[in-house]
């Protein structure tokens, strides 16, 4: 079992959508290795990050929790 399933599946659909985390990082103003960290489960993305992680991907309000929590 997975401890982090939710991140693989967010992995997984940026994967799907072709968006490499470095287009990622520069979008949340953040670096590569932070969000790298963020990413696999070694700390952790705070409410702001991941509203803005859900528009520029397009997940939709109800299914956040899929991808985060």
């Amino acid at each position: 079992m997975n401890k982090y399933r939710e991140l693989v599946e967010l992995k997984g659909l940026l994967r799907q959508k072709k968006i490499n985390y470095e287009t990622l990082a520069k979008y949340l103003k953040m670096s590569l290795s932070a969000l790298s960290n963020k990413i696999n489960g070694k700390s952790v993305f705070n409410i702001l990050e991941v509203e803005r992680i859900a528009s520029f991907v397009g997940i939709e309000r109800e299914l956040i929790p899929v991808y985060f929590f």
